[in-house]
């Protein structure tokens, strides 16, 4: 076996070697991961964002772009606009029949419906005489049954042409059923949805982070059209060890550093704690097995100065916990 020149072997070099490695590691790690001065405990992570996925619901060609990745929209803004020129002729077509429904009778429509029943009912009168000659001669045996019956029956059919023609005139005055103007507005605006979805819209101020499609891309119905940003509302997850769950909760103030700023304290509000931790030993029983246990915290982030960007590292200061917690390690 080889030495060195004190009388240890090279094997047992290598053993020091890797066992000094390790213990760096790992004191590299619970520094980075957990940083405590005398009056707060840090831990880091990595600020995020919300995105928008927008898309439309009916799909289409692409007709126009109208914005390219990275510009600042505002809310309504259009990104995309698909073709609809079968759509637009379809509304033309029902808004054409809402007004007519709406508007009702022509005054030409109800005069002609009055004339036709003032007319049966005038062939009515003299159907009625003929009935009631036909009975007297009839009596006196002038004219045979057939007469008679044919005479009778020609009256009892005009009084019920009478009767339907006087309901098409009322049906004409009274206008068109309140249904029938309800259900042709209701066909216009789903047309007028189905237009609103060929413009792909910016639905609140954001940042158009990837566009998805180009001009001529024909397009499924839900087909992602562009990503977007809201850098009105950052946030930073973290994670802490659950001994810290005791000493915070939503709505506490915290401070976030950024390397980019490293002389500018941001302020924070807690959003959210996780109700189950992120990882659980196999069997919990010491504290140390516990202290292994992490909750994920989100941190809404002030950034009305517009400084923070998705994507930079934070390290996030509670002030709050005990002096004697501020040494527990925190997983990132």
């Amino acid at each position: 076996m080889e030495t060195t020149p004190e009388g240890v072997s090279r094997i047992q070099v290598k053993k020091l070697f890797r066992n000094a490695a390790g213990v760096l590691l790992v004191s590299t790690l619970l520094a980075s991961c957990s940083r405590s001065d005398s009056n707060r405990a840090v831990v880091s992570g990595t600020i995020d964002t919300d995105e928008v996925h927008v898309a439309s619901r009916y799909g289409g060609r692409v007709e126009k772009i109208l914005a390219q990745e990275g510009d600042t929209l505002k809310a309504g803004q259009v990104i995309a606009e698909l073709d609809a020129a079968e759509l637009k002729a379809r509304r033309d077509q029902a808004t054409a029949l809402v007004a007519e429904l709406v508007a009702g009778p022509r005054k030409e429509e109800i005069e002609a419906a009055r004339h036709d029943w003032e007319s049966l009912t005038a062939q009515l009168e003299l159907a009625r005489a003929d009935a009631r000659r036909a009975d007297e001669l009839f009596a006196s045996k002038t004219i045979s049954d057939t007469e008679h019956d044919q005479a009778a029956s020609r009256a009892q059919a005009l009084e019920k042409s009478v009767a339907a023609a006087k309901s098409r005139c009322d049906l004409l005055l009274a206008g068109t059923r309140p249904e029938r103007v309800a259900q042709a507005q209701a066909q216009l605006a789903e047309i007028e949805t189905q237009l609103s979805e060929m413009r792909i819209a910016a639905p609140t101020d954001s940042v158009l982070e990837v566009l998805s499609v180009k001009a001529g891309d024909v397009l499924a119905p839900n087909r992602e059209v562009a990503t977007l940003l809201l850098p009105q509302h950052l946030w930073v997850r973290v994670y802490v060890p659950e001994p810290w769950l005791g000493h915070i909760k939503p709505g506490e103030r915290v401070k976030v550093k950024v390397d980019s700023f490293p002389n500018k304290e941001f302020g924070g509000t807690i959003e959210q704690i996780a109700r189950a931790a992120e990882f659980t030993p196999r069997n919990v029983q010491t504290l140390e097995e516990r202290i292994k246990q992490v909750f994920g915290v989100k941190v809404g982030l002030d950034n009305h100065e517009g400084l923070l960007r998705a994507g930079m590292s934070a390290d996030v200061s509670f002030p709050n916990l005990p002096s004697d917690l501020k040494k527990t390690g925190a997983v990132n």
